[in-house]
C-alpha cells in the first residue's frame, strides 16, 4: 500500500511529502522501526515519541503519524499529521493488515483477576473441539505452538494487528486476548472486531493510573461496547451485577454468570478437594454435572466465563463440559509444584487482597497442616493495598515470608514494613527476606509434612523490575530447583 491510499482513508489535518512511497507496517517503537514502516510518535507514560521521530526516519520509516513536526525533523520524511496519534494507529494498523480480526472470532476478556486463565481455558476448550485457536496476553502471544514475548498485557493496536493477522495466516479461527483497563483506556484495541466480551471481576487495582475506581470500572466497561455477539458476565461481583444491570438497560446483549447469585448459567452444591472441584451445572433451565481440575471458587468462576463465551459462538455445551474435566490447569495459575516433601507447594499469580483472599479461601477448603505465604507488593504502584495483602496473610497463615516484588525505584524493604502493619493486626507470624530467590529457598526448606506453602505473585512473570533494569527471574524454575535442593538434603529420592 502507498501513503496515498492510506490518507483516503484515515482522517488526518495535513500532510508533507511524497504520496506515492510504499508503506509495509506500522509501530510506535522506532528502535524497531525497518524500512518501510511507518513510526507513529505517541505521547506515553514518560516519553512522548516525537522526540524518537529522527532515530525512526534513520532506521527507514517510510512516513510517520504525529500531531506535530519538530523543527528538526521538517523536510527530512514524510508527515502525517493527525489529532490524535494513538487512534490514528488502531486505524491505520487495522487498514495495513487487511482488517485481520473480521477473518478471527475474537473474545476479549477483562477484570482484575482472572483474565488469564479464562483464556488459556478457552484455549483448551477450543484444543478439545478441534479448532486451531491463539492466545494474547499476560504470558505472551500463542500462534499455532509458538510462543512471542509481549511487555504489556494488551499489546499496543499496531502490534495487536500484526498478531491478528499472523494468526489468520496460520488458518487459526478463534483468539482469545486479554483486555487490560489501559489498553481500553489508550485506544489499543480500538478497530479490533470483538465478538464476545466475558468480565470476570473488578476490585481494586491501578489506581495510580485510574486514580478510582469509578474511572476504573469505566474503563473495563468500554469494552462491552465493542462486541458483535454477547456478552459474559460475573454477577457475583458486584460491579460485574452492576455492569450486567446497564448492559441490559443499554439494550446490550449480556449473560450473566455465577454461584452465589441467580444467573443465566450457574454452578451450585460446590465439592472441592486439592484435585479439583466438582458442581452442577445449569445452563439456562438445564442441569448438567462438570468438574474442573484446578480447585477453588475462583476457578470454577473463570471456568463458567469461558464456557459462556464458547456456548454463545454456538460450541456445544456438552462438549465444553467434557473439555474443562480435562484441562489440567493454567502454568502458573495455582499451580501445584510436584514434589516428595509430604508438602503442597502452590505457584500463583496473585497480587492483589482480592486475589490473594480467593486463593487463601480454596487452600483453606483442603489444607491439613499449616498455611504458609511468601509474597510482596510493587513499587511505585498503589500502596494502599499493602497492609490490606499482609491482613489476610496474617489472617490465614501460620507463616508470611515478606519478600521483593517488582520495587522499581522504592527500597524494597520500606515496601515489606507496610505489608508487616498488616500481619501485626492479627498477630500473625511473618520473616522478611528481600531477595525472593532466598526466600522462596526459606519457605520450601522450613516445609512439614502437610504444609500448604503459597508462592504468591511473580508467577510467570519473567522479570523483577528494579527501577534501572529488568532482571530476569523464573519463579517457577526456583522453586522447582529449590525442591530438588531440599530433597537432597533430606535424603529423599524423586
Amino acid at each position: 500500500m502507498d501513503i496515498k491510499s492510506l490518507l483516503k482513508q484515515i482522517e488526518h489535518e495535513s500532510f508533507l511529502g511524497d504520496e506515492n512511497v510504499e508503506i509495509t507496517g506500522i509501530t510506535n517503537d522506532s528502535r524497531k522501526v525497518v524500512h518501510g514502516d511507518i513510526f507513529v510518535a505517541v505521547k506515553g507514560f514518560t516519553a512522548d515519541g516525537h522526540r524518537f521521530i529522527g532515530g525512526a526516519l534513520k532506521n527507514g520509516a517510510a512516513a510517520v503519524i504525529c500531531n506535530h513536526i519538530p523543527e528538526e525533523s521538517k523536510g527530512r520524511g514524510n508527515f502525517i499529521v493527525v489529532r490524535e496519534p494513538r487512534e490514528s494507529m488502531a486505524y491505520a494498523a487495522d487498514i495495513l493488515y487487511g482488517h485481520p480480526s473480521k477473518k478471527i472470532n475474537i473474545a476479549g476478556v477483562t477484570g482484575t483477576n482472572g483474565k488469564t486463565s479464562t483464556t488459556y481455558l478457552l484455549k483448551g476448550i477450543y484444543d478439545y473441539i478441534g479448532e486451531k485457536s491463539g492466545i494474547i496476553g499476560t504470558i505472551g502471544v500463542l500462534i499455532d505452538g509458538e510462543k512471542i514475548k509481549v511487555d504489556n498485557t494488551t499489546p499496543e493496536s499496531a502490534d495487536l494487528q500484526k498478531y491478528f493477522a499472523m494468526m489468520a495466516e496460520k488458518s487459526i479461527t478463534h483468539c482469545f486476548i486479554e483486555v487490560s483497563s489501559h489498553a481500553l483506556e489508550l485506544n489499543r484495541v480500538d478497530d479490533v472486531s470483538i465478538d464476545v466480551g466475558i468480565f470476570t471481576n473488578l476490585t481494586r487495582d491501578h489506581l495510580d493510573f485510574h486514580k478510582t475506581m469509578e474511572n476504573y470500572y469505566q474503563a473495563k466497561k468500554k469494552l462491552f461496547h465493542l462486541t458483535k455477539i454477547n456478552n459474559i458476565i460475573n454477577v457475583d461481583d458486584p460491579y460485574g451485577e452492576r455492569l450486567y444491570r446497564e448492559l441490559k438497560q443499554e439494550g446490550i446483549n449480556a449473560i450473566s454468570i455465577g454461584i452465589d447469585k441467580d444467573a443465566d448459567i450457574r454452578a451450585s452444591n460446590l465439592v472441592t478437594t486439592m484435585n479439583g472441584t466438582g458442581f452442577d451445572l445449569n445452563v439456562q433451565g438445564t442441569i448438567k454435572k462438570a468438574h474442573v481440575n484446578t480447585p477453588g471458587r475462583f476457578s470454577v468462576l473463570n471456568s463458567l466465563g469461558a464456557l459462556g463465551a464458547a456456548y454463545a459462538t454456538g460450541a456445544d455445551i456438552d462438549r465444553v463440559i467434557e473439555a474443562l474435566g480435562k484441562i489440567k490447569g493454567v502454568t502458573g495459575r495455582f499451580e501445584m509444584l510436584e514434589n516428595n516433601l509430604g508438602c503442597t507447594i502452590i505457584l500463583d499469580f496473585a497480587h492483589t487482597p482480592d486475589g490473594l483472599q480467593k486463593v487463601m479461601d480454596t487452600i483453606n477448603e483442603f489444607a491439613e497442616g499449616r498455611k504458609i505465604v511468601m509474597f510482596g507488593a510493587g513499587g511505585e504502584r498503589d500502596s494502599a493495598r499493602r497492609a490490606p495483602m499482609g491482613e489476610i496473610a496474617g489472617k490465614y497463615c501460620d507463616l508470611s515470608i515478606l519478600t521483593s516484588d517488582n520495587p522499581r525505584f522504592e527500597d524494597p524493604y520500606d515496601i515489606c514494613r507496610e505489608i508487616a502493619e498488616g500481619v501485626e493486626k492479627y498477630n500473625g507470624k511473618y520473616e522478611i527476606i528481600i531477595e525472593r530467590n532466598k526466600a522462596v529457598y526459606y519457605a520450601i526448606d522450613n516445609s512439614r509434612s502437610k504444609d500448604v506453602i503459597l508462592l504468591a505473585g511473580k508467577s510467570t512473570e519473567p522479570y523483577q523490575d528494579m527501577g534501572v533494569e529488568k532482571i530476569p527471574y523464573d519463579e517457577g524454575s526456583i522453586a522447582k530447583k529449590a525442591i530438588i535442593d531440599v530433597e537432597r538434603k533430606r535424603g529423599l529420592v524423586r
